[in-house]
């Protein structure tokens, strides 16, 4: 693709797994674990993205987005927690073009990358939709369409349907939907947000067609490719 990615996060096991993962798709990534040396990065390379991270011990995430947006107009993903919706706010008035909340998949983060650097050959192109029943869901742009309506998701909805699509027709146990696998509150919020997202989705949400209960086990969006 020959396209450079920084990635600015004090998480080194994260850093390298989202290394090892966005090398395999021929991207050029660069690491670094804190702030100041980040902005010394950015006097000696040019790059096509960032993806910064919101808390560092050597500095706020928000304060380097703004010191990059000054003099340059590239793209920028923000990785923030769960519930920071005020700091993701501010970041994004600030410059932040995106933003994604941890836990999340490398290939979320991935389609997050290729659709603000426009790597999509064709926006149209069928084999980026995935459909059930009379839904469509654009991996270019993450969005969920009723026939040509656009149907609005929480986050927390949005990131579970990623999550099912990215193993679509195939089981996904309720712990790999959650933010803690140990704790059940997360485990019924899980059950609950897919009650409403089979609301959303589902003719008969007591009867679902597409999102499936399997006991015991977890859930399973039944879709295909166009």
């Amino acid at each position: 693709m020959d396209k450079s990615i920084l990635i600015v996060d004090d998480d080194k096991r994260l850093r390298e797994l989202l290394e090892d993962y966005l090398v395999e798709k021929k991207l050029n990534v660069f690491l670094s674990d804190d702030f100041s040396s980040a902005i010394d990065i950015f006097r000696y390379f040019t790059f096509d993205l960032v993806i910064v991270d919101r808390m560092m011990p050597t500095g706020d995430g928000i304060d380097l987005i703004e010191v990059i947006k000054k003099s340059n107009n590239i793209p920028i993903i923000m990785l923030t927690a769960m519930g920071e919706s005020e700091n993701r706010i501010k970041g994004l008035k600030l410059g932040a073009d995106d933003y994604i909340s941890k836990p999340f998949e490398p290939e979320e983060l991935f389609l997050r990358i290729k659709n603000l650097l426009g790597l999509y050959e064709n926006d149209q192109s069928k084999s980026n939709i995935i459909v059930f029943g009379n839904f469509n869901f654009n991996l270019n742009t993450l969005q969920l369409k009723n026939k040509t309506n656009d149907v609005y998701l929480t986050e927390g909805e949005n990131k579970l349907l990623i999550k099912l699509i990215m193993k679509k027709n195939k089981i996904v146990l309720r712990e790999e939907l959650t933010e803690s696998s140990f704790d059940e509150n997360e485990l019924r919020k899980v059950d609950v947000q897919i009650t409403r997202l089979r609301h959303k989705i589902e003719e008969n949400p007591k009867q679902p067609l597409f999102i499936k209960t399997i006991r015991g086990k977890g859930y399973k969006l039944i879709c295909h490719e166009q």
